[in-house]
């Protein structure tokens, strides 16, 4: 070999090992850069998925209280509608009962066992039974019509709960990764 083809083959190994680094350092620079940007995407993605997260959590726990205050008020409007209808029964009995007095009150007037102002006690108070009754029956009516809307709410709020549940399963389904065939 001569000096001057040593020296040639001398100067291309130089030269590839002193470019070698700068061009793998460009590549790797390049693909670092590449990586970087991945990772930067990835944590946005996840921020982005842990707010929706937050943001479905808040709004669970709102609307779970909502629901919850509104079974009670459904459940006390229940309660109150069958104490009322309850009392309404009594008022009835109560009634059947004030009639048969007031009826035997007149045959005793009739007779001259019983005065006048007796008989007028016994046709007032059943004129106030029947009086309750009737306020008690409006009131009935009322919680009925209340009872019905506070219903339709519930079901309702029910209805917002199971679409924000449906939408809570759609949005991990969506957001799990898919497995990458190997």
């Amino acid at each position: 070999m001569t000096r001057s083809t040593f020296l040639c083959v001398c100067g291309i190994a130089g030269f590839a090992l002193f470019t070698a680094p700068v061009t793998y350092a460009q590549t790797s620079g390049v693909k670092q850069d590449q990586v970087m940007q991945e990772l930067l995407s990835e944590v946005h993605q996840l921020r982005v998925a842990i707010q929706q997260i937050s943001v479905n959590a808040y709004r669970g726990q709102v609307m779970v209280e909502r629901l919850r205050l509104q079974q009670e008020q459904v459940a006390r409007l229940a309660r109150e509608l069958n104490s009322i209808r309850a009392e309404i029964g009594e008022m009835k009995a109560a009634q059947v009962n004030a009639k048969v007095r007031v009826e035997d009150g007149e045959k005793k007037l009739d007779r001259g066992e019983m005065s006048d102002s007796q008989v007028f006690e016994l046709r007032a108070t059943l004129a106030d039974i029947k009086r309750r009754e009737e306020v008690l029956s409006e009131r009935e009516t009322q919680l009925s019509i209340e009872l019905g809307h506070e219903r339709i709410n519930l079901a309702d709020l029910n209805k917002q709960l199971d679409s924000l549940e449906r939408e809570m399963v759609l949005t991990n389904q969506v957001d799990q990764p898919r497995k990458k065939p190997k």
